[in-house]
């Protein structure tokens, strides 16, 4: 759809337009929202010598000074993201061997919805585009030149007069091209706020030589029409030349975005103040649930010391006041750091570990409860330690939560298994149980949370359905993963947890980097990264950091830069990961994975699959974190960043995607 839209822009539409386009003497070109020129006139072969079929693309530019290539691909680069009309000033190689002054400009085209779709622009010499003169030896292919272009060019004197106006000026002022020549624009009825803003810009450009730019609007009463104006004096400071373009339909575009922005920050602002006032209701209902539990507790140890604890009943009402009021702590907790770890506000404290002590303590745990509800409980651990960089008391408490699913949804008699297998570069812990099983329909919905709910009310659970969703934001923010496998309906399932495996011996002393603390220099081998950081030191580090640690970086200062990295890559070359500031110079972090996303759709031979993103951020606001969820990105982290988090975040990215692809 996008290729369609872009070619009939670029194209001449219709054999009137293209003969016109093909006869006329000065070069028109048009192209895509890219910037690359897909068509050309003969003009520019007649001025340069380059067949129209090689200029195409960037082709083109190969007419233009090495030197200043670069600049002139960045002033179309910045007017294709801001869909802005653009010119820029440069040398141009000429059929005869000679070098002129070219000026190339362009308009964006926009379809009939406002959608932005390319470019339509000139590439005139200089020379003949400013000393534009009604003078009798002026050359009369000049005149017919600027009567072609579609928007208004008019020159003055030093005193302010005109010396030209081509046809579109007429049309724009209402007054026939030929009456312009010396007067004023005053003596020839110029609206006057318009008139002045033409002369002082003309003055201002005369006097210091440096262009001016000015936008205005004319009100008609039934419609506005807005304008851009740019005054360019000639080298002698005799002349200017003011070209006008007629911005309407762009400044309709800018007023429906602006719209749309005002619409979705006051939406984001009322969820804000729900999200503010959730946290602040979970606070609260945190500490009027605990306090009552705590006496509830203290009555049942008075009681414990005022009775006879040995009468039977009396004893079992005893432990299961305690037991109720234990799994109403757990609750309250787990309701907790569910919601602390979806608003990205869950810390966790970072170490090398030692994996097999902490599945031995999360076992034993769940013992009581196994045996409890007659379910034997065996663990298959490989010989020799397994070290993970990690949170024991997290990685206890992921396990304990799938030991406690699993022995919940196991009948009496049932087997859980807990197994503890590592790979080159991960560790998988895998909690299988042979209870009822999970249906094919609610495999995708599995670690959502609240599901529970509706999804698994045949299982009967019990709980706030928070338990998996934790558990899959625990294992994310570790660097790992989390699976699940079941046959369906009564065949058992198998809940897995991958954690990236940490190198054998101590973990390392913090050296140059106390960040890279914890990483091997191995961990990120075969892994391509396109790093995009707006802040030159913070990208040089983190680029170096990413490279010690293995990865093939490219590290890029700005959205373009990366677009036009991943335009020109080829396939066997391009990024598994994409690690993004959110920002950036230009256009954000979100707008820039959006125009990528756009790229992979329109090139599915190049991008099978979107490429995973992690985004990076200073801001740590919970709306921020679902703005950028919400863009696309796969991970947010805030800033600063635990280094071998974000190496375990990118490792696990790429595998993943690596895995999706076959």
């Amino acid at each position: 759809m996008v290729a369609r839209r872009v070619s009939q822009a670029a194209g001449p539409p219709d054999s009137s337009y293209r003969r016109l386009a093909e006869h006329a003497p000065g070069v028109l070109w048009s192209a895509s929202e890219t910037g690359e020129w897909l068509y050309v006139n003969p003009a520019w072969t007649r001025l340069t010598g380059q067949p129209a079929k090689a200029a195409l693309g960037w082709g083109w530019l190969a007419c233009v000074p090495a030197d200043q290539r670069d600049r002139v691909r960045a002033a179309v680069a910045k007017g294709a993201a801001d869909a802005a009309p653009f010119e820029v000033v440069h040398g141009l190689a000429t059929a005869d061997g000679r070098w002129v002054d070219a000026h190339t400009q362009a308009q964006p085209s926009l379809e009939a919805n406002q959608q932005f779709v390319g470019f339509s622009g000139t590439c005139l010499p200089w020379r003949e585009f400013a000393a534009v003169s009604p003078s009798a030896e002026e050359e009369p292919d000049g005149r017919q030149l600027l009567d072609l272009l579609p928007h208004a060019v008019v020159a003055y004197d030093a005193s302010l007069r005109y010396v030209y106006a081509n046809r579109a000026a007429g049309e724009l002022f209402g007054i026939e091209p030929a009456v312009f020549a010396g007067k004023t624009a005053r003596q020839l009825g110029v609206a006057p706020y318009i008139a002045s803003a033409y002369e002082q810009a003309v003055a201002d450009a005369l006097a210091t030589g440096v262009p001016q730019t000015f936008d205005y609007r004319i009100d008609t009463g039934s419609s506005t029409r807005h304008f851009r104006a740019r005054v360019v004096a000639d080298g002698d400071g005799r002349r200017a030349v003011a070209s006008t373009f007629d911005t309407s339909a762009w400044v309709r575009v800018q007023v429906e975005q602006d719209t749309l922005l005002l619409r979705e920050q006051a939406a984001r602002t009322q969820a804000e103040t729900a999200i503010g006032i959730r946290d602040q209701f979970l606070s609260m209902v945190s500490h009027e649930l605990r306090s009552p539990l705590n006496g509830i507790q203290s009555w049942a140890h008075v009681l414990e010391s005022r009775v006879d604890a040995g009468v039977p009943t009396i004893a079992r009402a005893l432990a299961g006041i305690r037991t109720g009021v234990q799994q109403q702590v757990g609750l309250i907790d787990e309701l907790l750091d569910a919601t602390h770890a979806m608003t990205g506000r869950l810390q966790l404290s970072m170490a090398m570990e030692a994996l097999g002590p902490i599945v031995e303590r999360a076992i034993a745990r769940a013992a009581p409860k196994a045996a409890e509800r007659n379910v034997s409980l065996r663990a298959e651990l490989p010989p020799g330690e397994i070290r993970v960089w990690g949170s024991a008391e997290r990685i206890e408490q992921m396990v304990g939560h799938l030991l406690g699913n699993a022995i919940k949804f196991s009948q009496p008699d049932g087997q859980v298994a807990v197994r503890v297998e590592a790979t080159q570069d991960e560790v998988r812990i895998a909690v299988g149980d042979t209870g009822k099983g999970i249906a094919a329909d609610v495999m995708p919905y599995l670690f959502d949370p609240f599901r529970q709910l509706d999804a698994f009310r045949a299982r009967r659970p019990d709980g706030l359905g928070l338990g998996l969703t934790l558990v899959r934001h625990l294992a994310e923010l570790q660097g790992g993963r989390v699976a699940a496998q079941s046959g369906g309906e009564g065949q058992g399932a198998v809940f897995s947890i991958y954690l990236p495996l940490a190198g054998d011996g101590e973990a390392p002393v913090p050296a140059v980097r106390p960040e890279a603390a914890g990483v091997s220099a191995g961990m990120l081998r075969d892994i391509r990264i396109l790093l995009v950081e707006g802040h030159a030191e913070a990208r040089a580090a983190l680029a170096d950091s990413l490279q010690q640690a293995g990865g093939a970086v490219v590290a890029c200062d700005s959205s373009a830069a990366a677009l036009e990295h991943l335009r020109r890559t080829g396939p066997g070359e391009l990024p598994h990961v994409i690690v993004s500031d959110m920002t950036l110079p230009g256009m954000d972090g979100s707008d820039t994975l959006a125009r990528i996303r756009e790229l992979e759709r329109g090139e599915p031979d190049r991008f099978p699959s979107p490429t995973p993103a992690v985004a990076l951020t200073s801001a740590s606001r919970c709306e921020d974190r679902i703005g950028a969820l919400a863009a696309g990105f796969q991970v947010y982290l805030a800033k600063p960043v635990e280094f071998p988090q974000l190496v375990g975040l990118i490792q696990n990215l790429a595998r993943a995607a690596s895995l999706e692809r076959r």
